[in-house]
């Protein structure tokens, strides 16, 4: 294996990008094979575990992190990631960062974490996807769906086909953060910015069944943390939250509560991974 992309995505917009930089290498692997050569996968990605306590090993020399940012930092669950990957074999280390809205300074503190592990970021990159985060105030100003969630999504195929190429070639380039984007973003955050960036474990006492919950069970379906239990046909939060959005984002009922009230504003997920295909991954990664 020669490239192994880390993503950790709530609604898919990060693992879109994962998969299409992965489908890429390994385009470009084949074509430069000679004829004979066996097709052996060059390329991997993986969800990221949930906050390990042992150490892992990135076995490939080029390793790759795509996440979003969570307030323009690094969600914790990335964060403690990295801390505790041995990547003693890589010479080659990029990362893609989704962001809704402000792309804050998630590319700036990854370096300083590859820093203290004796790595440099080498190519670095902010894209706009799909905002997310229902819970925030200004969700509906960001939120997109139909034609502009298309829109949107074509162009981040678009981005991610051009940064592929100069990750494939292994471009050295990190792209700076804008201060007054930053500043605007955290403006805009709600209070408890700090503890989604640095620990979000009881963000989801925030959250509860509402009468409209049918006990389908996607919720526990789509949550990587594991965080969901149903008991008598509803969900139960263990307060190990990833704060991701998607145990709310894909509800097909709209059910689940926060702060004891329902949710109007429009759901956003990336339309190439639907409920079934997010639970599919997750229990892919629950299963390692």
């Amino acid at each position: 294996m020669n490239t192994i992309i880390y993503t950790f995505s709530g609604t898919g917009t990060a693992l879109s990008i994962a998969n299409q930089l992965r489908n890429a290498i390994e385009a470009a692997s084949a074509a430069s094979a000679a004829p004979a050569a066996p097709a052996a996968p060059v390329a991997s990605v993986e969800l990221i575990p949930g906050l390990p306590k042992d150490e892992v090993k990135a076995e490939a020399p080029v390793v790759g992190f795509v996440f979003p940012n969570y307030f323009g930092g690094i969600p914790n669950i990335v964060r403690s990631f990295v801390r505790r990957l041995d990547m003693a074999n890589a010479r080659y280390i990029f990362s893609i960062v989704t962001a809704g809205g402000g792309q804050g300074y998630s590319l700036k503190f990854l370096q300083e974490e590859l820093q203290e592990k004796g790595k440099t970021l080498n190519y670095g990159r902010y894209v706009k996807g799909l905002s997310n985060y229902i819970v925030a105030g200004y969700y509906k100003l960001l939120s997109e769906t139909g034609e502009k969630r298309d829109k949107t999504v074509d162009s981040l195929r678009e981005k991610t086909s051009l940064y592929a190429d100069e990750i494939i070639a292994e471009k050295q380039f990190v792209e700076r953060s804008n201060p007054v984007i930053y500043s605007v973003n955290r403006f805009l955050s709600n209070i408890a910015s700090h503890d989604v960036i640095n620990d979000t474990s009881g963000g989801d006492k925030d959250y509860s069944a509402g009468g409209g919950c049918t006990g389908c069970g996607t919720c526990k379906g789509v949550c990587q943390a594991n965080n969901i239990v149903m008991t008598d046909n509803k969900p139960e939060f263990l307060h190990e939250c990833y704060r991701c959005m998607a145990c709310i984002q894909y509800c097909p009922r709209k059910a689940i509560l926060y702060k004891g009230k329902e949710l109007t504003a429009p759901r956003c997920t990336h339309p190439d991974y639907p409920a079934e295909t997010m639970i599919s991954r997750t229990k892919e990664k629950q299963s390692l």
